[in-house]
């Protein structure tokens, strides 16, 4: 039997269909790191567009940002069979068996050490969002106006991803039993929830002049 392919080799039918189902996974992780996919991709082409005599100034730059943009794009996808993953490995982890003490206790540990992955594919997913960001935050006041629309398309798929992986490593936090851990990753999804609106906020304000 051949295994299950990897969700981001599905169609967009197929893996809507997978999101659809009354299964665990894929679920809001994935999507939230196919967002980062989906979002570099559109930014990285209206940054692409902005090129030529008209943009001879600032093209340098934006051919650079393209650069970075096209590198976050298979690092973001690569997370959405993680997430899947990641999640896939606590339900295993539960469904250890606790018969006696020296059960429960493998139990537990698997446990917790599921739960701890299955917050850091998201958490990456956030530093992804938050990174492609930046670049869109960077280039906006600059593009070719005919894609402004785009651009801003794809910082609000980049933020959604951010605030969607958040929710998916809050979730999980609230089961782990290290405080110290739990307290650290909160205190980064806070610092990068406050920049990821700083950022959205800075790319709508230049597409709005652009579209004025």
């Amino acid at each position: 039997m051949s295994p299950d392919p990897k969700l981001v080799d599905l169609s967009l039918t197929a893996f809507a269909e997978k999101l659809a189902a009354r299964t665990p996974t894929p679920g809001g992780g994935s999507q939230a790191a196919f967002l980062v996919g989906s979002g570099t991709a559109l930014v990285s082409m209206a940054f692409r567009f902005t090129s030529g005599e008209k943009f001879a100034a600032v093209e340098g730059a934006m051919v650079e940002r393209v650069r970075e943009l096209d590198a976050l794009r298979p690092k973001g996808l690569a997370l959405v069979d993680a997430d899947s993953k990641a999640y896939d490995a606590v339900t295993a982890a539960f469904g250890l068996p606790k018969t006696n003490d020296a059960e429960k206790s493998v139990r537990t540990a698997a446990i917790q050490a599921a739960l701890r992955g299955a917050l850091e594919v998201p958490f990456e997913t956030m530093r992804l969002a938050q990174a492609g960001l930046e670049l869109a935050a960077a280039g906006a006041a600059d593009i070719n106006k005919n894609l402004a629309s785009d651009c801003a398309v794809g910082a609000s798929c980049l933020a959604a991803a951010l605030e969607g992986a958040f929710l998916n490593v809050k979730v999980n936090a609230l089961s782990i039993k290290d405080e110290h851990y739990v307290a650290q990753k909160l205190a980064a999804c806070a610092s990068m929830r406050a920049r990821a609106n700083e950022l959205a906020a800075v790319v709508q304000a230049a597409v709005q002049r652009h579209l004025s």
